[in-house]
């Protein structure tokens, strides 16, 4: 799986925890949540805060459909 991420970069791995983890290394922002699930949590909150959208924290899948949804990630090929 590939996804450009909204202001510039790429990401690719091979499974939903993987891309989640490279979005956290990427985005030094959060370099200092704890683990995947803070990630989660403070990502989610900022993304509400910029720009009002709802992303779920309740599962890597559902976190990252609802990144796309927002436009903050595109899947590309």
């Amino acid at each position: 799986m590939k996804y450009e991420i909204l202001g510039g970069g790429r990401v690719e791995a091979a499974t939903p925890l993987e891309i989640v983890e490279a979005l956290r290394e990427i985005d030094l922002q959060w370099i200092h949540s704890v683990g995947v699930e803070d990630f989660m949590e403070n990502m989610a909150e900022g993304c509400k805060m910029q720009t009002g959208a709802i992303v779920r924290t309740d599962s890597l899948v559902n976190f990252l459909h609802d990144l796309q949804a927002g436009g903050f990630i595109t899947p590309v090929s």
